[in-house]
């Protein structure tokens, strides 16, 4: 997924614990669930994410199984009822993944050392109103 590029302009609160790398922000595991409350709170909605390795040399391991994603906004919705959805349903998942996943298991399968508490963050796409109606156009394109 293509980063969306109003991450550049995410209210501080919400970048609080994220991290660049190349186009894409990631929080850590222990900010995510705060940085999706505040993007709540400003009105946003989340498309998802999934979690990644992300190393010391500027590699990054994704684990694109291992995503928490939102379903599609529903003709009718509200932007609200989406905004609040979407946030539940991403920290919903994400919650079920951080508990049931076993993210040493997760490192050890990659050919190299990566030590997942200090790596393990989550790739999150935040969006606005006008911005879904954007990503929607240029998928129906």
């Amino acid at each position: 997924m293509e980063a969306v590029a109003l991450n550049d302009v995410l209210p501080p609160d919400v970048m609080q614990g994220a991290m660049l790398r190349g186009n894409e922000y990631g929080w850590s595991v222990s900010s995510f669930p705060d940085a999706l409350a505040s993007a709540e709170a400003h009105g946003y909605g989340c498309l998802g994410g999934q979690f990644q390795f992300r190393l010391y040399d500027g590699g990054t391991c994704e684990m694109y199984w291992l995503a928490a994603d939102s379903k599609e906004r529903a003709d009718g919705e509200s932007w609200l009822d989406y905004s609040h959805r979407s946030c539940s349903e991403v920290l919903n998942k994400f919650q079920h993944l951080m508990s049931a996943t076993d993210f040493k298991k997760e490192a050890s399968s990659w050919p190299f050392q990566i030590d997942p508490a200090k790596s393990l963050v989550f790739v999150a796409y935040f969006v606005t109103e006008s911005e879904l109606a954007e990503l929607r156009k240029s998928v129906v394109r």
